[in-house]
């Protein structure tokens, strides 16, 4: 792939000589020069990353030019001609992970035109010199909460914050420091099979197989085989050689999703193989103590695998989290490229926290994808285009799903009183006067009141009077 040409562009010698790390944007952007002092900082020479755009999503890595100069990315008042700052993670060439501020002084043309920006990267005791991003507020959130979780757990692919966030992890990290069984309850969507996994990959055993089982999509007889290695009567000789995936040595770790969904036969083969050196980790969506008392569930499974039992919250229950797991969805979308938007609206937050969210983390990860597809088509032109705002959001997210296709309701207009309580009774005459075939007599015994009187009303009010039909019945 060819090197993409760059604007002519001339240093001043004063940057070259800073101590600070400096560098200069074009308003793509993408960086264009540095100084020795960036060079020091990084570990990597500015030649590396020049004419590399820098992606709105936080750097996870060092091996790839565009997660370097993620980490330099402007916040969206910079982009807009406003001096901003904003903290950042920098990893190295030697792979140390540096929490710094970068602070950004933007160039415009007599239309106000951006021309490039003139960063400069600081220690984050040192006092700022520019304002905080508040549009940028979000990815600094993010990054903030990604910083706690490796500082504390090691990880930070389990995204939250709270106290049922912290309860979470450190059940997480007890799961993971041991052997014994674990149960993962949690609606679907909620991320059940990805704390297994972090389970596994962070126990002592994490280089070892990892193998999840569907128990409600997989047919019986396939999982049993799978498991437990085929019988005697197999004709295929291929399936006969295979070896059961339960025995594949110690620290394997198998995880049989929608564990409710197993027979009660080939839960009790589980049982009895709970004492081998694999590692089991199941999960449901359903209750076990409910499965248990109708005999969906095995007592001697239930007991086995509630040694650790870990509840995952739906989305629902973290709406203080929503911010910044929307954050998080938006740069795995800006990680493949394109379009880069660098946050949201505070009033497509509010948006997105008033939703009930049935679908959990997928439903939130297809609205995120949505918003960022459709604002790269609509607002263009839009000087906020750097974020997503609440019309960029699905309809139905908005609570106005019915609205997208239905013409809004309009109330009818206030109405006097009298006027309301004569058009009420006007209907009741012509219901009683309809179901009495204009019999007099009886419509007036279904309103309960005097003939007399009904004859009056019906004068009154207008009604059509019909004398033929006035006969008493015969009974």
């Amino acid at each position: 792939m060819p090197t993409p040409r760059l604007p002519a562009f001339e240093p001043d010698p004063n940057w070259q000589r800073s101590r600070e790390p400096v560098f200069w944007m074009d308003p793509v952007p993408r960086l264009v020069w540095a100084n020795r002092a960036w060079e020091e900082l990084t570990g990597y020479p500015p030649e590396s990353v020049a004419g590399v755009a820098c992606p709105a999503h936080g750097s996870t890595r060092s091996d790839d030019a565009s997660e370097r100069a993620a980490s330099f990315r402007p916040p969206p008042e910079a982009m807009a001609g406003h001096p901003a700052g904003t903290p950042t993670l920098i990893h190295r060439a030697d792979g140390q992970r540096l929490w710094r501020r970068v602070e950004f002084w933007p160039f415009t043309d007599e239309s106000g035109a951006l021309l490039g920006l003139l960063g400069t990267v600081r220690d984050e005791a040192h006092p700022p010199s520019v304002p905080d991003s508040r549009d940028g507020r979000l990815a600094a959130e993010l990054l903030a909460i990604r910083r706690r979780l490796l500082d504390r757990f090691g990880t930070d692919s389990i995204l939250g914050a709270g106290a049922s966030h912290r309860r979470l992890m450190e059940q997480v990290r007890l799961a993971a420091g041991s052997s014994v069984p674990v149960l993962i309850i949690g609606e679907s969507g909620t991320g059940k099979r990805h704390v297994a996994r972090v389970i596994h990959q962070h126990g002592p055993t994490g280089d070892r197989p990892f193998l999840p089982f569907d128990g409600r999509a997989m047919p019986a007889e396939i999982l049993e085989r799978e498991l437990f290695g085929a019988d005697g009567q197999d004709n295929d000789s291929e399936t006969r050689r295979r070896r059961p995936r339960l025995s594949l040595g110690e620290g394997s770790t198998v995880l049989i999703d929608e564990v409710l969904a197993l027979p009660r036969d080939l839960q009790a083969r589980l049982v009895a193989a709970i004492d081998s050196p694999f590692r089991l980790i199941a999960t449901t969506a359903g209750d076990p103590e409910e499965a248990v008392r109708d005999e969906r569930l095995r007592a001697d499974l239930y007991h086995a695998m509630t040694v650790l039992v870990v509840r995952l919250l739906p989305l629902r229950d973290r709406r203080d989290e929503l911010p910044a797991l929307a954050q998080h969805f938006l740069e795995r979308v800006n990680r493949r490229g394109g379009s880069q938007r660098a946050g949201f609206t505070p009033e497509a937050i509010d948006v997105l926290i008033a939703h009930d969210w049935p679908g959990n983390l997928p439903e939130l990860a297809r609205v995120v994808e949505h918003a960022h597809s459709r604002i790269r088509t609509n607002r263009d032109r839009d000087r906020d285009r750097e974020r997503i705002g609440p019309d960029d959001l699905p309809a139905a997210i908005r609570g106005q799903l019915g609205g997208a296709y239905n013409p809004p309701i309009t109330p009818d207009p206030a109405r006097p009183l009298d006027e309301l309580l004569t058009e009420v009774e006007r209907r009741a005459i012509e219901t009683a006067l309809r179901q009495s075939r204009s019999n007099k007599s009886r419509a007036a015994e279904i309103l309960g009141i005097s003939r007399p009187r009904l004859y009056r009303r019906i004068k009154e009010l207008n009604l059509p009077d019909d004398d033929s039909a006035d006969e008493s019945p015969a009974d």
